[in-house]
């Protein structure tokens, strides 16, 4: 298991990655909280400030907000 991956969790903050603003330029400079972690698969729902419903993105999309 990657380092960075290790560290995401329920509860805590993010910004996109790198790879998430290559992969998705639409989702570039936002942040939000993560609410859920699946450990069966490689998606991580996460809210987004200002959003009223969460969204599941590639767990390699984000990186924890320090």
């Amino acid at each position: 298991m990657d380092l960075k991956t290790a560290r995401i969790a329920v509860g805590i903050r993010f910004k996109i990655s790198k790879l998430g603003k290559i992969r998705c330029p639409e989702l570039a400079g936002k942040v939000g909280v993560v609410v859920d972690v699946s450990p069966r698969t490689t998606g991580v729902t996460v809210l987004f400030d200002g959003a009223q419903r969460p969204t599941v993105v590639h767990r390699d999309y984000i990186s924890p907000e320090i």
